[in-house]
């Protein structure tokens, strides 16, 4: 499994769709982060007067690049099933528990750290403005960002691997989570408003994360523990028993 681990690794590294993903999320957030200042977390969370604030308002804030990165993702791995990749990779003898948790491990990194330029971007863009005066806030909040980022973000991400894993078509892979995430988008949003139950969105406990001033946050750790166990284990089902050569 290690060395197909480093194949993952290294055939992502060297994907034009990926580092282009990557590029254009930093300019976004880099163009972006001056509309952060006035109204850090929306128009009742009040002015950024640190630069921790920009990093978590952008954090609270990614959840429509979400659609765009799920949708990058849901291009890549598709395309090793279109292009047949996989299938080579079982010609070659791997076993599929090996070539699953690889491919899983690979775009889960990979589309984390695509996650966080966003906000590492902003903060770059408002550092002349903000400084580095207190570093140990920052930091402290800028690691639990980071840790409920990586867990709560993955689950959105899952969608995508479980999504692929059971079309196995790059084509139809991204349409249907381009529309997925972006319903569950429409939903957060709207839900908030109306008062509709959204507690069970990774994408709002994302935000109720990076709002509180705990670091253990037990609600948002089993929201996010759940829909990763529930869609690991479907992607593992559908990749099991997909037909492949």
């Amino acid at each position: 499994m290690s060395n197909l681990l480093k194949m993952e690794r290294y055939q992502l590294s060297h994907n034009f769709l990926y580092w282009c993903g990557v590029v254009g999320i930093f300019l976004i957030g880099f163009f972006t982060a001056e509309t952060y200042v006035p109204e850090v977390m929306g128009p009742t969370g009040g002015a950024a007067t640190s630069l921790a604030d920009i990093f978590n308002g952008m954090v609270y804030d990614s959840t429509f690049l979400l659609i765009l990165m799920s949708s990058i993702l849901a291009l890549i791995l598709g395309q090793e099933f279109s292009c047949r990749t996989v299938d080579l990779e079982i010609t070659a003898g791997h076993s599929r528990k090996a070539i699953f948790f690889s491919k899983v491990i690979t775009y889960l990194i990979a589309f984390n750290v695509m996650a966080l330029v966003y906000p590492i971007a902003g903060c770059i863009r408002e550092f002349s403005r903000f400084g580095f005066f207190d570093g140990g806030s920052f930091i402290y909040q800028a690691v639990k960002a980071v840790l409920y980022s990586l867990l709560l973000n993955s689950a959105t991400f899952f969608i995508a691997i479980w999504i692929c894993f059971s079309l196995r078509s790059s084509a139809k892979a991204i349409a249907v989570t381009a529309v997925t995430t972006f319903v569950l988008s429409l939903y957060l949003g709207y839900g908030m408003m109306l008062k509709f139950p959204v507690a069970f969105l990774p994408t709002y406990q994302i935000r109720e994360a990076v709002t509180s001033p705990a670091i253990f946050q037990p609600f948002p750790i089993l929201i996010g523990i759940v829909w990763v166990v529930a869609l690991l284990i479907l992607s593992w089902c559908s990749f099991r028993k997909c037909e492949l050569k």
